[in-house]
């Protein structure tokens, strides 16, 4: 008689369908393995189910029959698991669910079965679920649920209830809580050791642990303690509670502490939420106040409106700098005033000289190792027994490479944001600023006269500023020269007047056109077909920074002469 397996027998693996509250997707969202083994349906067409009821997990089963069990994650994953069972259809599937109820029961007697010898287990389970829903409505931050944690009542020999929280995307994250049943704690924790300890906790088995495990995370007590972690679309979270001593926690402790803690999630998210955006808003609002530029913020709906400390009624008439629709009915207007000519020029000249300076160290690093590299096989070629016109030209080569690298360094030196000013050769900044000008000024005769008196004077200045102006002027004096015939002629000029070094440029080009002169410094005003219009404002600008200023000096003469005033 030929062998076939029974149908009855034979396992089918099709997905069974299943519907899944949508309130339980966002807790727990289904893995990929649990969507190889059902197919999600509308609660009316799927044969099983899982409701979130308030405080209850509702379970539909193929067969008719529904159940309510307490809400926590370890009944979520336990229920599916059964669900997967079921969708096999075996002989033995139909014990499944009896399995579930009886696994279930078991472990929820062995729970509370040390908890309490005078209270039944259906009794103190109802007085958590009790307690716990009080904690709801009585918790307005989260330092008082961590102080109404420690009066659940299997907790009523702990000291100490912790909340460890990193909100997603901050730098910092905080250590909020009660020590020794009535000591409120709040503390920053580096996100680096949050995330240490939060993956501990995550991989741990047992979810027992001791404080001498966990030193760089500086815990306000000392002794072993039991931790959960929380996980959320928002935020990460670590519960922490001990009783201040250094015995184990028996396997029943720590289920029940991890069941509790799943069963306030909500209350965490609720909390967290409130609290932290109260926070920010406050916050917002702080910096929104001391913003140094005029700004207002107004409900296009009801005209009512927000406005800084710099803010005031005349500039209701000035044009707006700047508009932008936000959400909702708001809008935020941004003020023209020289405050935010100041900043935006500051800003512009921060992201010239950011760029520059990013631009000089990458050459820098691409350049150093072949030079390195040419002067020490200059330097080992003048040791071998050769002609004293080749010992004359490896010993030029090593100078010019000497004088490559120090040409670097130095562009790189002027190009470092510095937080203090320090004094500087006037000569030697004025004859930097000069080489880096070379590719603007190589059909035109340079001239630097300083007067005898100044040659070895320093200025109490920021280098970057300096050069930064001297460069604006010297490159705008070439540029203009090159539309009028040669040859042509550049010179700087430095002397001294009562207290102040004069450093005058002047060109020998077709000079500035008298009705344009009054607008040589005003903002995005350029003759050029790709200037910005910023260059002489910007420089006038860091002139006047440093006590001085830069003006346009008017004469009959040709070309054009800038000076730039600095104090002595």
């Amino acid at each position: 008689m030929e062998n076939r397996p029974s149908p009855s027998v034979e396992e089918t693996l099709q997905p069974i369908s299943l519907f899944y509250d949508p309130s339980l997707e966002e807790l727990y969202p289904l893995t990929g393995d649990d969507l190889h083994s059902f197919v999600i349906k509308p609660l009316s067409d799927a044969s099983c189910a899982l409701i979130k009821k308030g405080d209850k997990l509702w379970a539909n089963f193929p067969d008719g029959r529904h159940c309510d069990f307490p809400f926590y994650k370890k009944n979520v994953v336990k229920l599916l698991e059964t669900f997967k069972v079921l969708s096999k259809k075996t002989p033995s599937s139909s014990g499944s669910f009896d399995g579930f109820l009886k696994s279930f029961r078991t472990i929820e007697k062995k729970m509370f079965s040390s908890s309490s010898s005078e209270m039944k287990s259906k009794d103190l389970w109802d007085e958590i679920i009790k307690k716990i829903n009080s904690i709801s409505n009585e918790s307005k931050s989260l330092k008082g649920l961590t102080e109404k944690i420690l009066e659940v009542p299997f907790m009523q020999n702990f000291e100490t209830c912790l909340l460890l929280v990193h909100l997603k995307g901050q730098t910092k994250a905080e250590l909020i809580g009660t020590i020794w049943k009535q000591e409120k704690v709040q503390k920053n924790i580096e996100v680096k050791e949050f995330n240490a300890f939060f993956n501990s906790v995550k991989k741990s088995k047992i979810n027992s642990f001791s404080t001498d495990s966990f030193l760089k995370l500086d815990l306000p007590f000392n002794g072993s303690f039991l931790a959960k972690e929380v996980l959320s679309k928002k935020f990460s979270l670590v519960a922490i509670s001990s009783r201040h001593d250094f015995l184990s926690y028996q396997r029943e402790e720590i289920d029940l502490f991890e069941t509790c803690i799943d069963l306030l999630q909500p209350h965490f998210e609720r909390l967290i939420d409130q609290e932290f955006s109260d926070k920010s808003i406050s916050e917002m609002r702080v910096t929104l106040q001391n913003f140094p530029l005029p700004l207002r913020v107004k409900d296009v709906s009801t005209s009512s409106s927000f406005s800084n400390d710099v803010f005031h009624p005349e500039l209701q008439d000035r044009d707006i700098f700047f508009n932008k629709k936000v959400l909702g009915h708001f809008s935020l207007d941004l003020y023209d005033s020289d405050e935010l000519r100041h900043y935006a020029f500051d800003l512009f000249h921060f992201q010239r000289i950011s760029l520059l300076g990013e631009l000089l160290n990458t050459l820098r690093h691409e350049l150093s190792n072949p030079l390195f590299g040419l002067k020490l096989s200059s330097q080992i070629f003048k040791t071998f027994s050769t002609s004293e016109d080749n010992r004359e030209i490896m010993g030029e080569i090593e100078k010019n490479v000497n004088r490559c690298q120090m040409i670097i360094e130095n562009f790189s030196n002027l190009y470092q944001v510095q937080d203090e000013q320090k004094p500087v050769a006037l000569k030697k900044i004025l004859e930097e600023s000069l080489v880096l000008t070379k590719s603007e000024t190589r059909e035109v005769r340079m001239e630097l006269l300083i007067d005898p008196e100044l040659i070895e004077v320093h200025i109490q200045a920021p280098m970057i500023f300096l050069v930064q102006i001297i460069f604006n002027l010297v490159v705008n004096a070439a540029q203009s020269m090159k539309i009028h015939p040669g040859p042509h002629k550049l010179k700087i000029h430095v002397s001294q007047g009562t207290g102040m070094v004069y450093i005058d440029v002047a060109d020998n080009g077709p000079g500035v056109p008298t009705h344009l002169r009054g607008d040589l410094f005003k903002p995005f005003f350029t003759t050029k077909s790709q200037g910005t219009g910023l260059g002489l404002v910007l420089s006038r600008n860091l002139a006047i920074k440093m006590g001085g200023n830069l003006e346009y000096l008017e004469h009959n003469d040709q070309g054009a002469t800038f000076r730039l005033t600095l104090p002595l």
